[in-house]
This record gives structure tokens, C-alpha cells and sequence, in this order.
């Protein structure tokens, strides 16, 4: 082939194949970019450093796939791995308040057959800022038989719906009726529950209430065998009246009986429950242990 056909077929390169190879020079670079985005993301997903969590907004980067896959249409078929870190999902989004996303977790803290899964819902609905999930709660809590709101609960399930109820009312989400019930659930959990990881965590939420309704039952529980138990009732207690009688159930009776107002010094401290600060003897003990050690004779 001669010169001139040579030109007539690739001449035009200078006017004409620079900018295509340049074209295609940016689209390789742009399809090599995707490649090894491609490749770093499931370098991340299979490496053992990479978060169950950010594994998870990648898997169900669309919240609507997340819902279907929590709560799906046929229980039966589904699979109860796939559910919970779609539960987890929607828990740990951004978006845990649109009215969607709280039905669902309301409706897998009540329904699911799983209790991790029912758990890993209720902590997500701890979350919110208003009163939604309190209605859940109590659902929950009060659950005896397949036949009400939500399946019955085993002890995690109450421990968490407890725990979650708690931090409901210190955000003042609990008022009139279902704070009663709240109160009514509480007394009877704290005295009667299987489960002494509930009992101990309900005798706790007695001291929200300020009632005359509850000393009762937290005099009832100083009795107890259980120390967990006992100290969380005086702790309580203690939260309630800024008093302390030391454990001692009588004198707990017989202060409460003569006091008008036994929540007069609410939030108190009292005197006897605070650290005592260390003596001259332990002060000296500490300057002798210090200077030994800096000495290197330790």
C-alpha cells in the first residue's frame, strides 16, 4: 500500500482519531473506574472489618426493599436472618420516623415469631422523640395469649420493652392512662416476673413515679432475698424521697405512714449514702504507696 493511501485511510488521524482516541481513552478510564469501585465494594462486604452496618445500607440501599423484606407478606417463606438486618436496617436509619417505617417496627415488635428480631425492633423504636411507640410497649408488656395485640414475650422481649418504656417516660412521653398503666405494669413486673433481669430493671422505672402507689411495693421488695434486688428498691426509693432507712423495710413503713408529703425531697441525696472522703490515716497510706512507687521500690 502506498503513501498516499496510507494518508487517504489514517491521515485524517490528526484531525479526526485524536479526539477518538482520546474519547475512548476516557471511557476505558471510566469503565476501569466502575470495575474497581465494583471490586473494593465486595472486598468490603466479604472483609471481616467492614460493619455489619454499613453491610447492611448497601445491601438495602432502598428503604422500601428493607420494609417489604421485615415484614413480608408470607411469614412462613421467608427467611428470619434476611428479616433482622432488614429490622436492623430500618432501626439504625435516618429515616426510623416516617410513618412507613414505624409500621412496620411496630408491627415486628408486636407479631414476630423470632425474639431477637422482636428486640432489635423495640431498641429502634426507642429512638423516637414522641409518644408512637408507647402504645407498642404496653401491647407488648401486657401480651398473655396469641389472641391480643402482640404474640406473648419472652423474658428478653420484656426486659427490652421495659428498658425502651423507661426511656419513654424520661422523655415525657408517657402521660395520663397509659402512664397508670405503665405504673400498674411496673409494680407487678417488679414483684411477680420470672425473670430477675426484669424484676430488677422494673423495680428501676418505680422511681419515675412519683405515687404514693408505688412505696408500697418498694417496701414490699426490701424484703427480698435477692440483694440485686433489694438495693434496687431502696435506690428507688432513696430517688423518690431524698431519704434513706438503710434497708430497713419497718422504718420504711413507719416513715412513710407520718409523712404528709413523702416526696417533698425528691432527687436529694441523702448524707449517708455518699462516698465518704478518705481519712487523714488513708491520705498518709496513699502518700507512702506514691512515693514507694516513684522511688521504684514498689
Amino acid at each position: 500500500m502506498n503513501s498516499a493511501c496510507m494518508s487517504s485511510r489514517y491521515g485524517s488521524g490528526s484531525a479526526v482519531g485524536v479526539p477518538g482516541r482520546r474519547i475512548a481513552g476516557r471511557l476505558l478510564v471510566a469503565r476501569q473506574s466502575r470495575v474497581l469501585g465494583l471490586i473494593l465494594l465486595s472486598a468490603c462486604l466479604a472483609a471481616p472489618g467492614c460493619s455489619r452496618q454499613v453491610k447492611r445500607q448497601w445491601k438495602y440501599r432502598s428503604l422500601d426493599v428493607a420494609m417489604q423484606t421485615a415484614l413480608p407478606e408470607d411469614l412462613s417463606r421467608s427467611n428470619a436472618d434476611d428479616r433482622r438486618e432488614a429490622v436492623a436496617r430500618l432501626a439504625e436509619s435516618g429515616d426510623h420516623a416516617r410513618p412507613e417505617v414505624f409500621h412496620v417496627l411496630d408491627a415486628v415488635a408486636r407479631t414476630d415469631p423470632v425474639s431477637q428480631i422482636r428486640c432489635i425492633a423495640i431498641r429502634g423504636l426507642a429512638r423516637y422523640k414522641d409518644d408512637r411507640p408507647v402504645g407498642t410497649m404496653l401491647a407488648v408488656l401486657q401480651a398473655a395469649k396469641a389472641g391480643d395485640k402482640a404474640i406473648p414475650a419472652d423474658d428478653d422481649v420484656r426486659w427490652e420493652a421495659l428498658h425502651t418504656l423507661a426511656e419513654l417516660d424520661q422523655r415525657k412521653a408517657l402521660a395520663g392512662t397509659q402512664r397508670e398503666i405503665a405504673r400498674d405494669l411496673a409494680i407487678r413486673m417488679a414483684e411477680f416476673d420470672s425473670s430477675r433481669s426484669v424484676r430488677i430493671t422494673a423495680t428501676e422505672m418505680l422511681s419515675c413515679f412519683k405515687d404514693r402507689a408505688v412505696l408500697s411495693p418498694l417496701i414490699r421488695l426490701l424484703r427480698e432475698r435477692d440483694f440485686a434486688i433489694a438495693e434496687r428498691a431502696e435506690l428507688s426509693l432513696i430517688a423518690l424521697t431524698g431519704k434513706t432507712h438503710d434497708f430497713d423495710a419497718d422504718a420504711w413503713e413507719a416513715w412513710v405512714a407520718q409523712t404528709p408529703d413523702p416526696f417533698a425531697s425528691a432527687g436529694q441525696i441523702p448524707q449517708t449514702t455518699r462516698p465518704a472522703p478518705p481519712s487523714w490515716f488513708e491520705k498518709q497510706q496513699r502518700a507512702i504507696r506514691r512515693a514507694l512507687r516513684l522511688g521504684g521500690w514498689d
